[in-house]
């Protein structure tokens, strides 16, 4: 089997097998629970997962989506994870051999991308971004800066992404008298600025601006909440960020053949 194929398929798989784990992260760390301990448990009757009910979505589709134990529904967003997850490796090293790529590279590529797709299931479920994830993402940032060189980048792009979004909201309160973003939302564009350096910033704030402005305004439409409605902040930083790490160089191409 050529290398090329032969790594993709494996790294599905490791992302499938992880993908197992992120769920438990999603499902534990907000509750400050323990990733660790106890083992995989229906999270409505306790009951502990066999290995053989634990495979990732095969096991959901052959129990049909139910608990072996309670037949209490098992969720969309276990199978979804672990499929997106083997998805997202696979691309990763499809798209960016590892034969052609400092290994260290697939590793800062696979952790900013587990990090961020946890982060969002999370904050869309509980629009919260725990510092569990968050300040571990940071340090980890900045570790990969100084082996590719550019820490003091890093360096500055967290505390420039921590401190622009304080200010935003620090602003909005003195003028509002309400808070209008979560400080999980400083943190994490932090991460990204020492995952990426300073000037991804910029494209990854007004990107994500952007897209949660259009679709939050219309999802407070839909939910006929109007502005009581409060929207997760955090899956659109993720998103912009993601975009920002793989395709810099042709949006900078880009941009400077339009306006330079």
């Amino acid at each position: 089997m050529d290398i090329h194929l032969f790594s993709t398929l494996s790294f599905a798989i490791l992302g499938l097998l992880f993908g197992s784990f992120a769920n438990v992260c999603v499902h534990r760390i907000p509750r400050g629970e323990s990733i660790v301990s106890p083992g995989s448990q229906c999270p409505n009757c306790h009951t502990a997962i066999a290995w053989y009910d634990n495979i990732p979505v095969l096991s959901w589709l052959y129990l049909g989506r139910k608990c072996r134990h309670c037949s209490h529904p098992i969720a969309w967003r276990y199978p979804l994870l672990e499929l997106t997850m083997g998805l997202m490796w696979a691309s990763i090293v499809w798209f960016y051999p590892v034969q052609s790529y400092d290994p260290i590279f697939l590793a800062q590529a696979i952790s900013l991308v587990t990090l961020l797709w946890i982060l969002t299931l999370i904050d869309l479920e509980t629009f919260l971004l725990p510092n569990a994830l968050t300040f571990p993402g940071i340090v980890l940032g900045l570790a990969f800066a100084a082996y590719f060189g550019f820490f003091l980048d890093s360096l500055i792009g967290a505390v420039a992404g921590y401190g622009i979004f304080w200010l935003v909201a620090r602003l909005f309160l003195i003028f509002t008298g309400k808070e209008g973003m979560g400080q999980g939302d400083f943190k994490l564009l932090a991460m990204l600025g020492a995952f990426m350096g300073w000037q991804a910033l910029p494209f990854i704030i007004l990107l994500s601006s952007l897209t949660g402005a259009i679709i939050g305004s219309i999802t407070l439409i839909l939910s006929k909440k109007g502005m009581r409605a409060e929207i997760p902040y955090g899956p659109y930083l993720a998103a912009a960020g993601v975009i920002w790490f793989f395709w810099s160089a042709p949006i900078l191409h880009w941009y400077q053949g339009i306006f330079m």
